[in-house]
């Protein structure tokens, strides 16, 4: 009974409590707060949620372990706003058939500030819930920095200690507002769609790219910014010196899948934490069968490779269900982690989403990336410098021939299985686990503060000092 006691007395004693903003935009970045929550949830720490829905048919089922949560849903003028960046087509089939030039990236920019913003003020009107949030006394706020309003709940509060976290890799604004610094000549910024090895025209590509995804979230940063000065008062601060005092930066990145770039001490690379790290549970029959047929399973031309099975999920009923290919197999769910755990899977096709680009280096998986928009051509660049993944167009779906000529280049070439078998072990027998980063990062900061020995002074500078061109100019 008393070592029970003193037990629990030390569960208590070092139980944090967290207040967590998650914007309901993007399940993957849902998914990627959703489990840090959990991870801090199974270490015994306290999680409160706040959740603003900023799209339509949104689930939450399954995001988290959290039982105490603020939600609040999309409100009509938000919804208005959703709509009108859309297409009449619909949003995601504007990504398949459009290219998203700067033009069109500063219209959605424009409509998204307007979006995001409107979501925060309805959050400031909630005086009930300030005042419930700050009779908590929160130890630690986390907050992702893609809608910024968390970082001013936090700060409206009066809860300091604060770690920012970013479900992809470091974006080009959050390198801005933290000083993190930004080498375009051979970093590719977070949105650009080149490797390391730039020509001169990639290098004046990646440098616009780089200005105009910083200004795409500088532009709701700001203001949102305005928002809490215009019902708090002029003087309160903006979110972006509120989230340059941040503690730590956790970022969506696994280094040895990543470009290696400049950083800081204050940014943490944590990526991976949704990786199962105990044994996969084994296919159900029904999925193992399909492994099970001919030659080279793969996940996604179809009667051109008869020997080849393809495993297609899909979401909406348009495909006609009589005369398939005895080789094409329909599922609106898959189970993904398993089926990329499996050996006998040959080929993965993706959209190259973050979650699914770390989960495909993990698995030993070869790929062929589809990308749509904002990170994931930049994702795809990340599996080809390791050689197990090659690029396609999207624009380029349609042609049956060229795809299924990709699609065997990748089969016939083992170099591609081996590399991903290679990294994979790399990746298994990293020193320190991404959860244990997280883990013992946020109980550091929770228990000495915001840290501001990790912030760099020169994050401040303009362009002319940082690169010494006042001084130049000075000796003229």
């Amino acid at each position: 009974m008393r070592i029970f006691l003193l037990l629990a007395f030390l569960h208590y004693a070092f139980s944090i409590k967290i207040l967590m903003f998650n914007p309901g935009f993007g399940h993957s970045h849902m998914r990627f707060m959703g489990g840090i929550a959990d991870i801090l949830i199974e270490a015994g720490h306290e999680i409160t949620e706040i959740r603003s829905t900023l799209e339509w048919d949104l689930r939450w089922e399954g995001i988290s372990k959290t039982k105490e949560i603020f939600e609040y849903p999309m409100d009509e003028k938000v919804a208005e706003l959703m709509a009108s960046t859309k297409t009449d087509k619909g949003f995601m089939a504007m990504l398949w058939d459009q290219d998203m030039s700067p033009a069109k990236l500063s219209t959605m920019a424009h409509n998204m500030t307007l979006m995001f913003s409107r979501a925060c003020e309805n959050l400031v009107f909630e005086t009930d819930l300030m005042s419930k949030l700050k009779d908590r006394h929160f130890d630690l706020g986390i907050s992702e920095a893609f809608d910024d309003c968390g970082h001013g709940i936090f700060e409206a509060i009066g809860l300091k200690t604060v770690v920012t976290t970013s479900s992809s890799n470091i974006m080009d604004h959050q390198s801005i507002i933290f000083g993190v610094p930004r080498v375009p000549s051979y970093v590719p910024g977070s949105m650009s769609d080149t490797s390391e090895k730039m020509s001169i025209s990639e290098r004046l590509s990646n440098a616009i790219s780089s200005h105009f995804g910083a200004n795409f979230f500088l532009q709701i940063c700001d203001s949102q910014s305005e928002i809490f000065k215009k019902h708090l008062g002029k003087d309160f601060p903006t979110l972006r010196e509120i989230m340059a005092r941040s503690a730590l930066l956790f970022t969506n990145t696994q280094p040895f899948i990543d470009f290696p770039k400049p950083t800081l001490y204050k940014v943490v690379d944590i990526g991976g934490i949704h990786i199962r790290e105990k044994k996969v549970a084994a296919l159900d029959k029904e999925w193992d069968t399909i492994l099970g047929k001919r030659r080279k399973p793969y996940c996604c031309p179809v009667r051109s490779m008869p020997d080849v099975q393809f495993i297609w999920k899909y979401e909406i009923d348009d495909l006609a269900s009589e005369n398939l290919p005895e080789n094409l197999h329909l599922s609106k769910w898959t189970p993904q982690t398993a089926l990329l755990a499996d050996q006998r899977l040959s080929l993965f096709v993706t959209h190259g989403g973050l979650c699914s680009t770390i989960e495909i280096a993990y698995s030993g998986t070869p790929s062929l990336v589809i990308p749509l928009f904002a990170d994931q051509s930049r994702n795809a660049q990340v599996l080809m410098r390791q050689k197990i993944a090659q690029k396609y167009s999207k624009f380029e779906i349609k042609d049956g021939k060229k795809l299924a000529q990709a699609i065997k280049e990748m089969l016939d070439e083992s170099s591609y299985k081996s590399n991903a078998i290679t990294l994979s072990n790399l990746l298994q027998s990293v020193p320190f686990k991404p959860k244990e980063l997280l883990l013992r990062n946020v109980e550091f900061v929770a228990k000495f503060g915001s840290l501001p020995q990790l912030d760099p002074y020169g994050r401040g500078e303009n362009f002319k000092k940082s690169f010494q061109l006042s001084m130049m100019e000075s000796l003229r």
